[in-house]
């Protein structure tokens, strides 16, 4: 049995992820202020979602009504992440006539019963929370993340919504783009906290749309070229603390993005130096080849 996890960040927000389908994830966002509730990647398996709110919010004395859930956030188009939306929402609209339910996707990708478009740049309020939108188009064309924070709050941290564009150690496939895509979302990604000097990389937690997480690390302990670093053997330890997680039923996510800036290997193709280390030629060279020889 797939167990739930609420990642707390400070008295700002909280993310709970929600195990649906298979091997997906589906989050709810709870501003703590406000008790505005947000879900992200909403598929036909979408039951668990208000069974958190009913029950677990209810338990630990929050607010624990599916009417304060107002928000659908969507990185992408695939059934497993959107297929759950317009029913979701018009069962939400049924129990509170007088609140619309948003819908919030990418502007590029079809995204279903979407109702606020969004692209690069575009800022959602969440109650007190932000959510800024990052363009990732690779997996699909208009695949989009989401940065959701407090805004004076920042070192309570940050949660990043990352869909099928990356993985804990990993990323999505190329459906409807390139290696030059994918270069383009991970140097995103990796500078997102530039501004700041990175110093939030350690409070910056990264949300994936599937559980993932043991394959890719594998990868990376067979791939990575200097056998004598630090490095493998962190992947070494963080593969058995992810293993031991998904035994006891826990989600391997989230992972920080100081983590990830370690254990990633396709992230890591943003840093030149790690580029130079692989010794496969230019960072889109490197991307195509971890990808191509990653099972």
């Amino acid at each position: 049995m797939r167990h739930y996890y609420t990642k707390k960040f400070g008295s700002a927000f909280s993310v709970t992820v929600v195990p649906t389908l298979k091997d997906n994830f589906s989050y709810l966002i709870h501003d703590h202020t406000t008790h505005t509730l947000a879900a992200v990647d909403v598929n036909a398996d979408y039951k668990p979602i208000l069974t958190f709110i009913e029950k677990h919010l209810q338990e630990h004395g929050h607010v624990g009504d599916k009417r304060h859930l107002r928000f659908i956030l969507t990185t992408h188009k695939h059934w497993d992440h959107a297929g759950g939306n317009a029913t979701l929402k018009a069962e939400l609209e049924a129990m509170n006539k007088s609140e619309s339910v948003i819908v919030i996707g990418g502007a590029n990708d079809s995204i279903p019963a979407v109702t606020q478009p969004v692209r690069e740049g575009d800022r959602v309020q969440v109650g007190e929370l932000s959510v800024e939108v990052v363009d990732a188009p690779c997996h699909t064309r208009g695949h989009v993340l989401y940065k959701v924070f407090h805004p004076h709050r920042p070192n309570d941290g940050m949660a990043l919504f990352t869909g099928d564009t990356m993985f804990v150690a990993g990323i999505g496939a190329f459906f409807e783009g390139d290696a030059e895509d994918m270069c383009r979302a991970m140097e995103k990604v990796y500078h997102i906290n530039k501004g700041n000097d990175y110093a939030l990389d350690p409070v910056t937690f990264i949300f994936p749309g599937h559980e993932y997480t043991a394959g890719f690390l594998s990868f990376a302990e067979r791939t990575l070229c200097d056998r004598a670093s630090d490095d493998l053997s962190f992947l070494q330890a963080q593969k058995e603390k992810y293993a031991a997680a998904v035994k006891r039923g826990d989600p391997s996510v989230p992972s920080s993005l100081a983590e990830e800036k370690r254990q990633n290997l396709f992230l890591r193709v943003a840093d030149p130096a790690f580029v130079t280390l692989m010794n496969r030629g230019s960072q889109h060279a490197l991307m195509m080849h971890l990808y191509n020889t990653c099972d």
